[in-house]
């Protein structure tokens, strides 16, 4: 008899592993012999799957042995191949011997096989009847069980611990599985507004297993089938009366609480719902006016069009309606799962401060002038005002005098050395202007060249821009002095009877030489400050609050000073603080021609739409345009810039400077030119082309 051949095959069925055996020997079927290691299984859920494993033994045509004679073969190659594999398996199949043609379908399984007898005999064996251990030794080995988390097995009445063990007929084995049993867990909470009360609930269970008897193997990992049963212990009583005990006292969802109930599985349900509180409404003011400056093309009388000209400014007539004032609308109440009412959000009017050229007519605000409407909001706090317009025609010099005035100014001609133009509105510039000052608080264009002048557009660069700092700080120290006062006439050891004849004048005094001692030097500021501006400062009330804070602390006199004294001027420099407040810088904006050694202050955007900026400090608020060239100087913009060119090719060193959040935008830049962003700064090697300069990552300047 030749020497046969053998393979060990696995599929998800057995004619699957048969098939995939006879593939890799390649013969036909008819020429093995199959023994079945393990018939396939499936799990729950694909856990625990079990594949078909099958052993081909290969017979050559003149092998025609008797079935004895296989069986004895087989039995051989077991005691060489098959030991460790039976020893690892967790449940033993049977071993079967099988025809070719029957597979998978007609496959018998030798369950009484000598094969299996002499396997069982040699590893030892343990089954499972009725929940109990039926063990037997083996001529080598002991059998051996691995015990599920669910399950006690007892050794001579005693607790064994391991999860496998091996097991000897010499001891009493005995199985305990363990039941489970949850209550059902539940409780009611609120949410932050106060608005829903909800269950949380988990339904409770009783888990009941059982031990699944099991075929002799010489290892076993021991099975069980288990049943749940869902507990629904939770009654509506229940609830009810933990809602009583919370004083959720109204506003049941009584459909949601019944499918809480009965909800087999975990869930959140709203059981009470209150009422939301309908917000109302602000008041507001309805502007019947264009108050925006508007970009429009303009024909001269020639007809012809003139490209710097396209500012087209609004305008109103005395008698005109500027706005209509809303009142406000009061909301709704409405109540929270504990009865509570819930207060819709205040609601607040509109504050009016009505400045030149304008008053209220019962809900609506009328010019009282012509010219332009102004109107600026911060929250519910309107400025209102029509600002008139000066127009000069000719040049401003020597023979017309410097030009302030409360409204707009248009000047045709140019402005000559040495003259100061200021303007509580916007400037337009028809030509030139060299060697002079002009001041806006709105808008500047200049449709000419700016020559060795100083040009500033914004409010904080008015005195306003100095005072606003202080207002601030005067208001603090202000009130801590209120504070410190009505404490102490709060204590009982303080002498009540020395301020009825002098006032505060004495309690003043002391208070600012141990604890306030830079009051004065601010205060003294302040009067200075409001005395050198005058001019700029068209509100009354600035003049007003620097009296108020000469006569209380600046001044010594028998007049006597009162808490009301000292709280009235607190709420005026609130005032004032709250007037600084309201100024949009944005449209301040400035645009010129060329520029040479002069300096711009914008506190919106800048633009320079000539052929260069040569020696010049330029600073915009807001985004800054240079459609020339740059040559020497420094230019900062707090949005970001956009420049031709930088630089010059003689090295003519150029800054240029924007916050650390912004870019920088040069269509050529020459070497030398230094570029700032934030705290970084560098300066160019070498001549540069469509330059983005930017901070990375890393907090290092890139050129893309």
């Amino acid at each position: 008899m030749k020497k046969m051949e053998s393979i060990i095959s696995k599929g998800r069925t057995i004619h699957e592993a048969v098939q995939t055996g006879i593939d890799i020997l390649k013969v036909p079927k008819e020429t093995v012999h199959i023994e079945i290691l393990q018939a396939p299984s499936k799990g729950f859920l694909k856990i625990g799957t079990k594949q078909a494993v099958v052993k081909l033994i290969m017979m050559h045509k003149d092998d025609d042995s008797a079935g004895a004679e296989k069986i004895g073969l087989i039995a051989e190659m077991n005691s060489r191949e098959s030991e460790s594999h039976f020893a690892k398996r967790s449940d033993t199949q049977s071993v079967a011997l099988i025809d070719n043609d029957g597979l998978e379908e007609s496959a018998t399984i030798l369950e009484h096989s000598s094969i299996k007898t002499e396997m069982l005999d040699k590893y030892g064996s343990v089954s499972v009847e009725n929940g109990q251990l039926i063990v037997k030794s083996g001529s080598q080995k002991l059998p051996a069980v691995i015990i599920p988390e669910e399950m006690m097995l007892y050794c001579n009445q005693l607790p064994v611990n391991e999860k496998t063990v091996v097991l000897s007929p010499e001891d009493t084995f005995s199985l305990d599985i363990q039941n489970e049993c949850k209550k059902t867990e539940w409780c009611i909470s609120i949410d932050q507004d106060k608005l829903n009360a909800y269950l949380e609930i988990e339904p409770g269970y009783e888990i009941t297993r059982r031990i699944s008897d099991m075929a002799p193997a010489s290892e076993l990992t021991l099975l069980f089938t288990e049943k749940k049963i869902t507990q629904l212990s939770l009654s509506e009583s229940e609830v009810k009366e933990e809602m009583k005990e919370k004083s959720i006292l109204q506003n049941l969802v009584q459909d949601e609480l019944i499918k809480a109930l009965n909800s087999e599985v975990p869930g959140k349900y709203r059981i009470a719902a209150g009422t939301a509180p309908i917000n109302g409404k602000d008041g507001w003011l309805e502007v019947k006016v264009e108050t925006s400056i508007k970009e429009k093309l303009k024909e001269d009388e020639h007809g012809k069009i003139d490209f710097r000209d396209t500012k087209v400014f609004p305008n109103v007539e005395s008698g005109d309606v500027i706005g209509i004032i809303h009142p406000s609308e009061e909301g709704i109440a409405g109540s929270s799962v504990f009865g509570e009412t819930i207060h819709p959000k205040p609601v607040y009017p509109i504050i009016l401060r009505l400045g030149k050229g304008v008053e209220q007519i019962d809900d609506k605000v009328i010019a009282t002038e012509n010219g332009r409407p102004q109107i600026e909001q911060r929250g519910q706090l309107y400025k209102m005002a029509v600002v008139p317009k000066l127009v000069h025609n000719g040049d401003i010099s020597l023979e017309s005098g410097n030009i302030s005035f409360f409204g707009d100014i248009d000047i045709t001609g140019e402005v000559h050395h040495g003259m100061k133009i200021e303007a509580q509105g916007n400037i337009i510039i028809g030509k030139n202007i060299s060697g002079s000052h002009c001041h806006s608080t709105g808008a500047i264009s200049v449709k000419g060249n700016v020559i060795s002048s100083d040009l500033s557009a914004g409010q904080n660069n008015l005195t306003t821009s100095k005072l606003s700092i202080l207002v601030g700080v005067l208001k603090q120290d202000i009130d801590q002095i209120i504070t410190a006062i009505s404490q102490l006439l709060q204590s009982p050891d303080f002498k009540k009877t020395d301020l009825t004849e002098r006032g505060l004048q004495p309690l003043l005094r002391i208070l600012i030489e141990n604890k306030f001692s830079d009051l004065i030097p601010r205060m003294k500021k302040y009067v200075k400050l409001v005395k050198e501006g005058r001019v700029q400062l068209h509100d009354s009330r600035w003049e007003e609050t620097a009296d108020q804070i000469s006569d209380i602390f600046l001044t010594v006199s028998g007049k006597s000073i009162s808490m009301q004294n000292i709280t009235l001027l607190s709420h005026q420099l609130a005032s004032l603080q709250e007037e600084l407040n309201v100024s949009d810088e944005t449209l301040s904006t400035i645009r010129v021609q060329n520029v040479m050694n002069s300096r711009i202050h914008a506190g919106g955007n800048l633009s320079i739409t000539g052929r260069s900026c040569i020696q010049s400090r330029i600073h915009s608020g807001g985004y800054m345009t240079i459609t020339g060239a740059m040559r020497g100087g420094e230019a900062y913009a707090e949005k970001g810039m956009n420049i031709s060119e930088a630089g010059a090719a003689s090295g003519t060193t150029t800054i240029l400077a924007v916050p650390q959040y912004a870019v920088i935008n040069i269509g050529v830049a020459f070497e030398g030119t230094v570029l700032r962003i934030g705290n970084r700064k560098k300066i160019l090697s070498k001549r540069y082309e469509k330059v983005v300069a930017r901070i990375d990552k890393r907090g290092d300047i890139i050129l893309q």
